[in-house]
């Protein structure tokens, strides 16, 4: 499976939770695999082309993200957690102009333009809270036409925010505060997510940046189970030390 993607489109703010946060009905596919021809793995396809993963789905009306209050938002989470043993790979989007670590196994999610936006998912099979929410981290690229500055994205994080927020039941956000990623200066927030979906309730932390590139804003957002964040915030800092902005 190729893992080079050729379509270009410009991102809309009001699509970025409904495409990614919240996933439509048709299966993801797994990540891309480096220099590999090989099936991706926990793979099936059905006799019309579509394909079947180890993957819970979230329908648009029914993400599972429902913000509580912050208290704080940051509070150290009181499980232990283990240092997370991924292996990563380098996943490379000449569109997104983006190049970044992911671990290898963890799906990429179809359901959205890939030119503008890519998520990956943790395998429900390597979930560190079985039957709990599926970790993931989104990449978009909101191309503006001119050069952007820290302050845009400050602007734009806020913005998204109350768009984000009104795909839930509540939503509440930490404090904004000055961030990089890579080379690229802006802004994050965490914010804390709980979902019902009527018989659970789903509870997640979560953190978005938004940064400045040339002509261009980017997102990166993180959103995991809240007794494992810690956990998974390995994966945010291999994410944010491995990023190259390709042009």
């Amino acid at each position: 499976m190729k893992r080079f993607l050729v379509a270009f489109a410009c991102v809309v703010l009001a699509s970025s939770a409904a495409s990614a946060e919240a996933l439509p009905g048709t299966s993801p596919t797994p990540a891309p695999q480096i220099e590999t021809t090989a099936e991706p793995q926990g793979v099936t396809y059905a006799a019309d082309g579509s394909v079947t993963l180890d993957f819970d789905l979230l329908t648009p009306s029914n993400p599972v993200a429902t913000p509580v209050a912050v208290d704080p938002i940051d509070k150290p989470t009181p499980t232990p957690t283990p240092a997370p043993d991924f292996v990563y790979e380098t996943y490379i989007n000449p569109d997104l102009g983006l190049s970044f670590s992911v671990p290898y196994t963890w799906l990429l999610n179809p359901n959205t333009d890939q030119s503008t936006t890519v998520q990956f998912v943790e395998p429900k099979s390597e979930m560190m809270e079985k039957d709990g929410y599926q970790t993931r981290m989104t990449y978009e690229k909101i191309s503006r036409g001119l050069e952007q500055s820290a302050s845009d994205a400050r602007e734009y994080l806020e913005s998204y925010i109350d768009e984000f927020g009104t795909s839930f039941t509540t939503f509440s956000a930490g404090e904004i505060e000055a961030a990089d990623f890579g080379a690229a200066k802006g802004y994050y927030c965490y914010y804390k997510a709980d979902y019902n979906d009527g018989s659970k309730t789903y509870e997640m932390n979560g953190r978005i940046t938004v940064v400045a590139h040339r002509k261009a804003l980017y997102q990166i957002r993180l959103t995991a189970p809240r007794d494992w964040f810690s956990y998974y915030n390995h994966l945010w800092r291999k994410a944010r030390s491995t990023i190259v902005f390709m042009n």
